[in-house]
């Protein structure tokens, strides 16, 4: 049983949620072509950004990049809340936008900050209360700058990082299975069966839905769906369309 509130103003979405956890996966292995703020009000999640796995209890936040794929794991059973936020990149002020590219964000917020978001999330004037949650963002992206008062535990996996550095660094061509298991050092079979097991989802598939998440990206940016496919390593447009309709639902 979940409890949900919402508000919308602009270009910033977020929610407060209260649910019961009994089973340990919260989301499956997705992206967003926006950013998204994952901040946990009371419990304890793993946050698998990608090759790294970020643990985050009270207060802690982590900011995910555009067209990263991260899941999200509840460490615990009970009762879990949770602040999730998407936004725009030029919802984040100009000086501090390189500072956001690449890997996730995160650190630790004071109760009080906390309180101020979640309490924004629970009004209903969406244009009322808009410059009243800009403005706890931009402060939040300040923070995100400063090292956690309290340190988030972090794993690196170096396997899934090799693959995935791999796939990002060569979304424009063609990517081989051959060449991902010579890049980490494994044979075809034994590299598709642990990236699998740890992505919960086949290399194909995520390589498949990489591209397509790119190219949508391009596209809602005016990029021509010609470029867009050839940008991301589709030398048969007609094949790269009847994938994207498939998939991508606009």
């Amino acid at each position: 049983m979940s409890v949900v509130y919402g508000l919308k103003t602009g270009k910033i979405t977020i929610e407060y949620t209260e649910s019961d956890i009994s089973c340990p996966i919260l989301w499956e292995s997705h992206c967003h072509l926006q950013y998204e703020m994952i901040a946990v009000d009371k419990g304890d999640i793993t946050v698998m950004l990608e090759g790294q796995n970020y643990r985050l209890k009270e207060n802690q936040i982590i900011i995910v990049p555009p067209l990263l794929y991260h899941s999200v794991t509840a460490n615990e059973k009970g009762s879990y809340r949770r602040i999730t936020a998407l936004f725009e990149a030029d919802t984040i002020p100009k000086a501090l936008q390189d500072s956001f590219l690449g890997e996730g964000k995160h650190t630790t917020v004071s109760r009080s900050q906390m309180e101020k978001i979640k309490s924004v999330c629970q009004k209903e004037n969406e244009d009322y209360y808009a410059p009243l949650l800009h403005s706890l963002m931009i402060e939040l992206f300040y923070d995100m700058l400063q090292p956690p008062s309290v340190p988030i535990k972090i794993e690196t996996d170096e396997f899934l990082q090799n693959a995935l550095q791999y796939i990002d660094k060569n979304l424009n061509k063609k990517i081989l299975l051959d060449d991902l298991a010579k890049a980490t050092a494994r044979s075809k079979s034994s590299f598709c069966h642990l990236f699998e097991e740890k992505m919960k989802i086949s290399p194909k598939q995520y390589i498949l839905q990489k591209k397509l998440a790119l190219a949508n990206k391009l596209i809602s940016e005016g990029v021509p769906h010609t470029v867009a496919a050839t940008l991301v390593g589709y030398e048969n447009y007609s094949n790269f369309y009847r994938l994207y309709r498939k998939n991508i639902k606009n």
